[in-house]
């Protein structure tokens, strides 16, 4: 179990666990009241009740794998934000709703490589069923004309998804850059992308300090409504 300061994740049926990158992408998603949000790939539900914390926000929140979908609903019936989260499962292409402001994902990205021989983790880990142009498309269909989609990848794969997402139109409006440390490389990125073609405004977080044991500022002052530690 994951303790969050308003909530909890069991993960013990999810292939994909509570991680740091994810942290940030559900804490650097910025959320307006009355947003209509749809996470694809919610996995324990971690994204959702994240966003939920931020405040009055009505969030789908999709997942193709069973037993994580199971575990996110109960994630979600367990937390004060019950109300204002639906879980489906359901794969998110023959997912009908649309029009939403916000689509939040944090995607498969392994691709032409060796699979698991654990499904789940496969589903999870490996973007064959779900490819970068597909969700590219998925996203196109369903975001509302003033939308926002928040994504997060690593570097490389992130520009090949940038590609992607321009044929359907969706460019960068914000860029974070993601490194453990000053002195290590950019390891994640998370870019929203909207319909205005736009120079994006680009950021950078460092988790640590460059000793890697300390916390930055700037990552406490991130996670702060969500970690127990600040």
């Amino acid at each position: 179990m994951f303790k969050f300061k308003q909530f909890k994740i069991e993960q013990d049926q999810c292939a994909m666990k509570v991680c740091t990158d994810s942290c940030i992408l559900g804490a650097f998603t910025p959320v307006t009241k009355g947003m209509k949000v749809l996470d694809i790939g919610t996995g324990t539900g971690l994204l959702s009740l994240m966003l939920a914390q931020k405040g009055d926000v009505r969030i789908d929140a999709i997942e193709i794998d069973e037993a994580a979908a199971k575990q996110a609903l109960k994630n979600v019936q367990d937390s004060s934000f019950n109300s204002q989260i639906s879980v489906y499962k359901t794969d998110a292409k023959q997912f009908v709703e649309k029009e939403y402001d916000l689509i939040i994902s944090n995607p498969p990205f392994f691709e032409g490589q060796l699979s698991s021989p654990d499904h789940q983790k496969n589903k999870a880990k490996h973007n064959s069923h779900l490819s970068f142009a597909d969700l590219a498309e998925i996203i196109s269909e369903k975001l509302s004309l003033e939308g926002i989609s928040s994504i997060l990848l690593p570097p490389t794969e992130m520009a090949i998804f940038a590609e992607k997402m321009a044929s359907q139109n969706l460019f960068p409006l914000q860029e974070l850059s993601v490194r453990h440390h000053a002195e290590k490389p950019v390891f994640r990125k998370v870019v929203l992308f909207g319909r205005q073609k736009v120079p994006p405004k680009r950021l950078e977080l460092c988790i640590y300090e460059t000793n890697g044991r300390t916390y930055t500022h700037d990552f406490e002052a991130l996670l702060k409504d969500y970690y127990i530690i600040f």
